[in-house]
């Protein structure tokens, strides 16, 4: 990255310095070195030459060059494509040279260090507080919808003027009268530019920098003057600013741009902050609140679609049909539906249209628990992976968290203790060897999960209510167990002794 001339003669300070330099604001300058001839050949346009004003003045060249002018000269005599700072005073030449040198210095130590933090992993608030180091205003980063994603944390913001407030207090930026004309900007010019809005706010200058990723509008820098005005310094500070941010966001994922995986959701989803008046904005453009009862939806594909050239969007038609009401997105190769309609009519009619899709698909589907706070949507995605886990390969139907819930305790319990010490002595009576075993256990734990309720657990087992009954006496008299005294903690246990003899019962 190089500077501006325009830096150099804000860091320099001297009193009766002036600058002259074009409309255009340019980041070419790498070096200051002596200029030492007079034919402009040899002079590049990336180096700043120090030099006095009688030789100055005898160059020609209407390339755009720069210069540090030792002593008054006749302005007239500069070329209008040339830059140069002006310095009257008898100033020693190696202490101004050291003095400009010294800030090269400094600005390529900052970037080096940008690049430490940026190719270390670090946060890209991090990234954006240490690429704000030179700026006077406090900047903001927005998405492509104007959501604010953070601001330089390292500015004290006491007072604010009414945009800033507007922001902060909002999560995201006020929507201009004039926004055509501002998208039109957005998508054909990416240098940073000053705007000021046509309404109330016309009296804030702002300063607003596009952020492009690959090619594509990532969303936007913005400042406006509430500490200090927008000089062409702070304009080059931002171009900085800019190019840093764009840089950061091609290695560092931590708000990927990507259609079919919003930044929030992602973030959400690998458990990280996201601040509730965004969140609340970005939700709301999609008819949604945070405190919104949901369940989710996991539809992963096979092996044999993964190896062919795959794409999830191909089936995100496909499933907004079923899904009518829900927000759909892909995630690390897998189809996401946070489902909103949860009405137990809806679930029966779109079981087996989705039974059909997956089948045709190739996919696996799992399904969450009920969840009533979107920021609990990573356990809810974590619920739908251990769900998947317990799916056929071969075979395609849908795994509700639910169903697999007590299995899944018991794998766990597993891992650390023998299971065999959590059954209930009275079943071990039980032939497991015995073939009827595995149904007489099935219904005895269809009848605590149902509550004790004969009809519904018959109903659970798609059998008639009569074999209920016949089952659960059979086991009374194998086991000496009587349901309607049990206490519910023994129900309890009774419920998770059935789910252990069931692993070693043969069906």
């Amino acid at each position: 990255m190089k500077l501006s001339i325009d830096i150099i003669f804000e860091q320099i300070t001297w009193p009766d310095a002036k600058l002259i330099s074009s409309k255009t604001i340019q980041l070419n300058l790498s070096i200051i070195r002596f200029c030492r001839t007079d034919n402009d050949q040899e002079l590049s346009d990336e180096v700043l030459y120090l030099t006095d004003a009688k030789k100055l003045a005898r160059l020609k060249s209407e390339k755009p060059l720069s210069f540090i002018c030792l002593g008054l000269i006749d302005e007239t005599l500069l070329d209008p494509h040339w830059s140069v700072i002006i310095i009257p005073s008898q100033i020693d030449t190696g202490e101004i040279f050291e003095t400009v040198q010294a800030v090269f210095d400094r600005y390529h130590q900052w970037l080096d260090h940008i690049n430490e933090i940026i190719f270390n992993g670090n946060t890209l608030q991090t990234i954006l507080d240490a690429s704000c180091l030179y700026l006077k205003n406090p900047v903001a980063l927005f998405d492509d919808s104007q959501g604010l994603l953070m601001r330089t944390s390292n500015i004290n913001l006491d007072k604010l003027d009414a945009i800033w407030a507007h922001v902060l207090e909002k999560g995201y930026s006020l929507k201009e009268v004039d926004s055509i004309n501002l998208n039109e900007k957005f998508k054909n010019q990416h240098q940073p530019f000053f705007y000021q809005s046509p309404d109330t706010f016309g009296n804030i200058k702002r300063l607003i920098a596009p952020i492009l990723v690959n090619g594509q509008i990532f969303g936007s820098l913005a400042m406006t003057e509430l500490i200090n005005p927008l000089t062409r310094s702070e304009y080059a500070n931002l171009c900085l600013t800019q190019q840093i941010i764009e840089r950061a966001l091609t290695v560092n994922d931590e708000f990927c741009k990507n259609l079919e995986t919003p930044w929030y959701l992602y973030h959400l989803i690998k458990e990280k902050y996201v601040d509730p008046n965004i969140l609340s904005h970005h939700l709301g453009l999609k008819g949604r609140t945070i405190d919104e009862p949901y369940s989710l939806w996991c539809f992963s594909p096979s092996g044999k679609i993964l190896n062919s050239d795959f794409s999830t969007q191909g089936y995100f038609n496909q499933l907004s049909r079923l899904f009518t009401s829900a927000m759909i997105f892909s995630y690390e190769s897998l189809i996401l539906v946070c489902d909103y309609n949860l009405e137990s009519e809806n679930k029966k009619q779109i079981q087996g249209q989705l039974l059909d899709f997956i089948t045709k698909s190739e996919f696996k589907a799992t399904k969450s628990m009920v969840f009533n706070d979107l920021y609990q949507i990573s356990l809810a995605y974590l619920q739908c992976q251990i769900s998947n886990e317990y799916a056929d390969d071969a075979a395609f139907e849908i795994i509700s968290f639910n169903d697999i819930y007590a299995d899944h305790i018991l794998t766990v319990l597993d891992r650390h203790t023998k299971l065999d010490v959590l059954i209930v002595p009275q079943l071990r009576s039980l032939n497991l060897q015995d073939p009827y075993t595995h149904e007489l256990l099935i219904c005895l734990k269809a009848y605590i999960t149902n509550g004790k309720n004969i009809t519904t657990a018959a109903d659970s087992l798609k059998i008639h209510r009569h074999t209920v009954v016949y089952r659960l006496k059979k086991i009374l008299k194998l086991t000496g167990l009587n349901y309607e005294t049990l206490q519910d903690d023994t129900m309890f246990q009774l419920f998770l002794s059935c789910g252990i003899l069931l692993r070693a019962t043969p069906q």
